[in-house]
Formats: C-alpha cells, sequence, structure tokens
C-alpha cells in the first residue's frame, strides 16, 4: 500500500512537472463529490484518487487509489511488524528443527560406533548399571555395624547423664563422627541409585533407538 502511495506520489509529482500527455483525461470527483473531468489534476483530487481516461475513445487507463491515510499507513506498519515476527519465528523454528536433526545425526553415528551388536549394547548397561550396584550393596553392608556402635555410644552418653555427669569431648566426636558416617554412606547409596535409575532409562532408550538403526524388531514383552 505504501508503494502505491510512493507511485501515486510520484505521478502527480511528473504530472505537475511535464503537464499532462496529449490524449488523457482525468476523471476525479470535485468538493461536491461530482464526478469531474479535466486535461489537468488538483493536488487535492490527486490524493483523493482519480482515473486516467482516454480523450478519443473514453475508455479507462489506469485507476489510481486514494492515498493512504495516518491510521491506514499505521495499521500497514503493524501489519509489516507482524509479518516480520512470523518470518522471525519461522527462522527460529527451522534452525531449531535442523539443531535438532544435527544432533539426532550425531547421536545416531555415535550410538553405532560405539556398539556393534544389541548384546554389546546391554552388556555395557549391565557393567554400568551392576558396578553401581556393588557400591550400594557395600556400603549397605556397613551400615548396621556402624548403627550399632552409635547406638552404643548414645547409650553410654544417656547413662552418663542419668548419673548426673556430663558428656565428654571425646564422646561427643565419637557420636558426631558415627552420625556423619552413616549420612555419608546413605547420601552415597542414594546418589548410586539414582544414578542406576537414570542409567536404565537411558540404555533402554539407546536399546531402542539401536534396534530401529538397525532395523531390529523388539521382542515381545
Amino acid at each position: 500500500m505504501i508503494r502505491k502511495f510512493l507511485c501515486h506520489s510520484i505521478s502527480v509529482l511528473v504530472f505537475f512537472a511535464f503537464g499532462v500527455q496529449a490524449g488523457q483525461l482525468y476523471r476525479y470527483p470535485d468538493e461536491n463529490g461530482v464526478l469531474t473531468l479535466s486535461r489537468s489534476l488538483p493536488p487535492e483530487a490527486a490524493q483523493k484518487g482519480y482515473d486516467i481516461i482516454d480523450d478519443k475513445t473514453m475508455r479507462l487507463i489506469e485507476r489510481v487509489s486514494p492515498a493512504p491515510t495516518e491510521d491506514e499507513i499505521e495499521a500497514l506498519k503493524a501489519e509489516q511488524a507482524r509479518e516480520a515476527e512470523r518470518q522471525r519465528q519461522q527462522a527460529l523454528e527451522a534452525r531449531q528443527d535442523e539443531e535438532a536433526r544435527q544432533k539426532q545425526y550425531q547421536y545416531d553415528r555415535t550410538l553405532l560406533l560405539t556398539y556393534s551388536t544389541e548384546a554389546d549394547l546391554i552388556a555395557a548397561r549391565d557393567r554400568d548399571i551392576g558396578y553401581r550396584q556393588e557400591q550400594i550393596d557395600l556400603l549397605s553392608a556397613k551400615l548396621p555395624k556402624l548403627q550399632q556402635r552409635l547406638e552404643t555410644v548414645q547409650k553410654e552418653a544417656a547413662e552418663r547423664e542419668l548419673s548426673g555427669g556430663k558428656i565428654t569431648t571425646n564422646m561427643q566426636k565419637r557420636l558426631d563422627a558415627a552420625q556423619e558416617e552413616i549420612r555419608v554412606r546413605k547420601q552415597a547409596m542414594e546418589k548410586y541409585q539414582a544414578e542406576i535409575e537414570k542409567l536404565r532409562v537411558q540404555y533402554q532408550q539407546d536399546l531402542e533407538r539401536f534396534r530401529r538403526l538397525r532395523g531390529i524388531e523388539s521382542p515381545q514383552d
């Protein structure tokens, strides 16, 4: 619309610079809205739109639309801004899709280079999970003794307080050390367990993708 307005303005300037071409008439509504034919085009009529007529055949040569109003120009600018934003979003989505495709390609390539067969992948899964389960078992095996040691120190401290004495610095250190070791071991067990759960999910995804890439049908559960 702005382009048409510019073309319209240029045509008006050309007209006033060189005059009307021979054989042409201008048809436009006057100040009362009455259509008028003339070989000259007033500036106010040019802004409101006009027709160019062949003076011999009275055939319409060109219809020039009215110049856009300020509101129309603002509306067009808003529409252009929305279109620019839409194109920006499309470009962003296209870039994100391409990045996702590249990421998937690298993932698939690494998967196929790492494992020659489905059995290799399953063996790697079992090793990773098995190692962490072994660590959990080792940490868990020592917990009963640690708990017993803590209870023994707690009992000693309770008996000392009942007899009117105070817990010694050494006894407090033993209490703190036993509690801290139990806490650290439980925390490590929780960490290994969380890793196991994460590995189960990841290896299952890898296994399903590997089967898809190799064209292997998944076994029925």
